[in-house]
C-alpha cells in the first residue's frame, strides 16, 4: 500500500484534487472581524499568514500564465484567484490538523528524497548535488531550512491524500463498461455539401470586415514585449572538476559524511483488509476473522503473492502481489513499521492493526543502515566542489561584464573578454521572459520597466546562476492593426459564411428525401467513412463534434438500415447529411493490454473524489474567520 501507508512526494492526485476542491469548496462559519496584523484568516486554531497567502496567490497566477500565455490583467481578475488561494490554504490547514491528529508526518528521509529528485539540484549526470542545492537556494534568497520547511508543508497534503484515498475501489466490470463506452467506434454513410462552391458569395464586404475586427479586437492584442541581450553565468557550466584534487575531495567527504548516510530499510509485501477508524465492534471482528482466515491459507502453503492479488484491499499493491518495494521506518505508520522492522527475511507476521485496517506482512529483505564510502561518492563530490568553486567567482565575473558594458563596450565584447557568450531573446512578453530565463516575478517587472538601450545595474539571480541583461528593444502593449490581420480575418469570415451556406443547402436537400432517404440523384454521392471514436474527428471530413455526438446517440438498431439523422452538420469542408452505417465494439485483445492501465486511471479518479469528500467533511466542522477581507476579495493581483 505504498500509496496508502507511506508518503509519495510525486503523488498523482494532489494537484488534481486541489483543482476540484477549489471549484466546490464551501465555507462554514466565516466571520469578518479584524485580527492581528499579518494574519489573513484562521482555521480553527491555525493561522493563515499574509506571506503564505501571497505565495500561494503568486503560484496560482503563474500557473494561469503558463497555461494561457496571452492572459491579460483583466482576465486574471476574472478568475477569482484570491478566493482560490484562500481555499487552498484552508484545505492545507485542515489537512495539517488531521495529520497531527492521526500522527502522520514527513520523515527526514522523505524530505531528503523529495529534494534529491528535483531537477534544479542535479548535476550533469542527473545526480543530486548538495552544492548546487545550496547555491541555488542562496541565489533565490532562501536558506535550506526555509526551503525544506516550505517543502514539508507541500508534501504533507500529498501524503495525507495518499492515506485518505487508499480505500478507493472500482469493480472490474465497471472498468470494462467504461472502456467499451470510450473505445467503441462507428462508421457513417454521408452526403457532403462542399463549402468551396459558396466561397465567392461568402466573401465579406469592408463593413463586415471592420465590424468583425472591432468585435474580435481582443484576439489581436499583444502584451508589452522586450528584446534582451544577455550573458548567462552558470556555475555548473563554468566549473572544472579536474581542478579539484583528491585531498580536497577526501576532506569534503569527512566534513559532509552525514549527508551520505543511508538509513536502515526493508523490502516487504502485505495484504490489507480495510477497517474504518470509526468502525463498529462487529465490523472490526469480521475484518479480523477474514485476515486470520487469509493467514491460515498462507501458513498452509499457498503463495503469498497469489493470495494478495486475490484478497488484498490495497489498490496500490494488490495487483503486484502486495509488494511495497523498499521503505524506511519513517515512511510507514508506526504500527506497521514496528512489526515490519522486527521480522526476519521470509517471515510472515500475524494480523497487524493500523489506522487503515488489518495487515499481514511478509518481509523479503532487510538492509542495515550504512554510510556510502568515499570511493562511491568521490565523482559526484568532486563535481560539487568544482561547482562551488565556480559559484564563488561567479559574482566577480558578472561584475566584470557589467562594468565593461556600463563603460561603453558592447555586450558581445564584454562577454567575450570573460570567455562567455552574448545571447539574444528576440521579442518576448513578460510571461515568456520568466519562462525563458527563469527570472523571479519581481525581476521580470524590473526588466520590463527598463527603457530600451539601458543595462540593468546589477546581475539578476536565477536557479541556474546569474544574468547580466541589456534591454535592446522595448515595445508597448498594442492591438495588431487591421491591415496586418486583414487577410487571416477575411479567410475566417469567408470560410464560416461558406459553411453556413453549405449547411442551408444540405438542410434543403434533407427536406426533399422521400421516405427519409435520398433520391436517385443523390445516391451516387453517398460515401462511407472510416471508423471513428467519440473525440470529434471523422476521417475524410475533419472535425465535426455535433456530427459525432449525433452518430453516437443513434440507436444501435439503426446501424446499416439507412436511417438518416435529422439536420445537417458542419465539418471542415462544408456540411453533411449522415446515417449510422456500422457499430464496431472494442477489440478484446486490446482490452487485455489496456485493461490494467484503465483500471488505474479510474482508481485515481475515484481516489480524488474520496479525498474531496473527506475534505468537505472536515470543512463542515471547521471554524474559519477571515481577518483581512480586503486582501481576499477579487481585485488586481497583489504585488510581492
Amino acid at each position: 500500500m505504498l500509496d496508502g501507508i507511506r508518503a509519495n512526494a510525486q503523488s498523482w492526485g494532489v494537484k488534481l484534487a486541489f483543482g476540484i476542491i477549489i471549484v466546490v469548496f464551501v465555507f462554514w462559519g466565516i466571520g469578518g472581524q479584524p485580527g492581528p496584523r499579518g494574519i489573513v484568516a484562521t482555521v480553527n486554531d491555525r493561522n493563515i499568514t499574509e506571506l503564505e497567502f501571497r505565495q500561494v496567490y503568486a503560484q496560482l497566477e503563474q500557473n494561469v500564465k503558463n497555461s494561457m500565455p496571452g492572459v491579460t490583467p483583466d482576465m486574471l481578475q476574472s478568475f477569482g484567484l484570491e478566493q482560490s488561494a484562500l481555499q487552498t490554504l484552508v484545505m492545507r490547514k485542515l489537512l495539517e490538523a488531521e495529520a497531527e491528529r492521526v500522527g502522520v508526518e514527513i520523515s527526514p528521509y522523505e524530505l531528503r528524497r523529495a529534494v534529491e529528485s528535483m531537477p534544479y539540484f542535479l548535476d550533469e549526470d542527473g545526480k543530486f548535488d548538495a552544492d548546487i542545492y545550496l547555491t541555488t537556494l542562496k541565489n533565490a534568497g532562501q536558506t535550506a531550512s526555509q526551503f525544506e520547511d516550505s517543502l514539508r508543508q507541500d508534501l504533507l497534503p500529498e501524503k495525507m491524500q495518499a492515506l485518505l484515498s487508499a480505500g478507493a475501489y472500482v469493480s472490474p466490470q465497471s472498468v470494462r463498461n467504461m472502456y467499451d463506452y470510450q473505445q467503441e467506434q462507428r462508421k457513417v454513410n454521408y452526403l457532403l455539401f462542399p463549402s468551396e462552391k459558396h466561397m465567392a458569395e461568402a466573401a465579406p464586404d469592408q463593413a463586415d470586415i471592420e465590424a468583425a475586427y472591432k468585435e474580435r479586437a481582443p484576439l489581436y492584442s499583444m502584451p508589452p514585449r522586450v528584446r534582451l541581450e544577455y550573458v548567462a553565468l552558470n556555475p555548473a557550466e563554468l566549473s572544472d572538476p579536474s581542478s579539484i584534487d583528491d585531498a580536497a575531495v577526501a576532506a569534503a567527504y569527512e566534513a559532509r559524511k552525514d549527508s551520505f548516510f543511508v538509513p536502515e530499510r526493508v523490502r516487504a509485501a502485505h495484504i490489507l483488509i480495510l477497517v474504518p477508524e470509526n468502525a463498529s465492534a462487529d465490523e472490526v471482528k469480521k475484518a479480523e476473522d477474514r485476515i486470520k482466515a487469509i493467514e491460515e491459507r498462507i501458513r498452509s502453503g499457498e503463495d503469498f503473492a497469489a493470495v494478495a492479488r486475490e484478497t488484498s484491499q490495497d489498490p496500490g499493491s494488490a495487483a503486484k502481489g502486495g509488494d511495497l518495494d523498499w521503505f524506511e521506518r519513517g515512511q510507514m505508520v508506526p504500527e506497521f513499521a514496528d512489526v515490519a522492522f522486527a521480522l526476519t527475511p521470509g517471515e510472515l507476521s500475524g494480523p497487524v492493526r493500523s489506522p487503515f485496517g488489518f495487515h499481514l506482512i511478509k518481509v523479503e529483505d532487510h538492509q542495515a543502515s550504512t554510510t556510502r564510502t568515499l570511493d562511491e561518492v568521490k565523482d559526484e563530490l568532486r563535481a560539487a566542489l568544482a561547482a562551488e568553486q565556480a559559484a564563488a567567482g561567479l559574482q566577480d565575473k558578472a561584475d566584470a561584464v557589467l562594468a565593461a558594458v556600463m563603460g561603453g563596450q558592447s555586450v558581445t565584447a564584454a562577454a567575450g573578454a570573460q570567455g562567455l557568450e552574448m545571447k539574444d531573446t528576440g521579442l518576448v512578453s513578460a510571461d515568456q521572459l520568466g519562462q525563458t530565463l527563469g527570472l523571479r516575478a519581481s525581476d521580470v517587472q524590473s526588466v520590463m520597466s527598463t527603457p530600451a538601450g539601458e543595462t540593468l545595474d546589477a546581475a539578476l539571480a536565477t536557479d541556474a546562476g546569474l544574468l547580466v541583461i541589456r534591454v535592446a528593444e522595448s515595445l508597448p502593449a498594442m492591438t495588431r492593426p487591421l491591415d496586418e490581420v486583414k487577410d487571416e480575418l477575411v479567410a475566417t469570415l469567408t470560410r464560416d459564411k461558406a459553411r453556413k451556406l453549405a449547411a442551408e443547402e444540405a438542410e434543403q436537400a434533407r427536406k426533399g428525401f422521400a421516405d427519409g432517404k435520398p433520391g436517385a440523384d443523390l445516391l451516387p454521392e453517398v460515401k462511407e467513412s472510416e471508423a471513428f471514436g467519440r473525440e470529434g474527428y471523422v476521417p475524410g471530413l475533419g472535425l465535426g463534434m455535433d456530427l459525432v455526438r449525433a452518430v453516437f446517440a443513434a440507436p444501435l438498431k439503426d446501424a446499416g438500415k439507412g436511417v438518416w439523422l435529422e439536420g445537417a452538420f458542419t465539418v471542415d469542408d462544408g456540411a453533411v447529411l449522415a446515417s449510422l452505417a456500422e457499430v464496431l465494439p472494442p477489440d478484446d485483445t486490446a482490452w487485455v493490454a489496456e485493461g490494467p492501465l484503465r483500471e488505474q486511471q479510474m482508481l485515481n479518479e475515484r481516489a480524488a473524489v474520496m479525498f474531496q469528500a473527506y475534505i468537505m467533511e472536515l470543512s463542515k466542522n471547521a471554524k474559519t474567520r477571515i481577518l483581512m477581507p480586503e486582501l481576499v476579495q477579487p481585485k488586481a493581483a497583489p504585488q510581492l
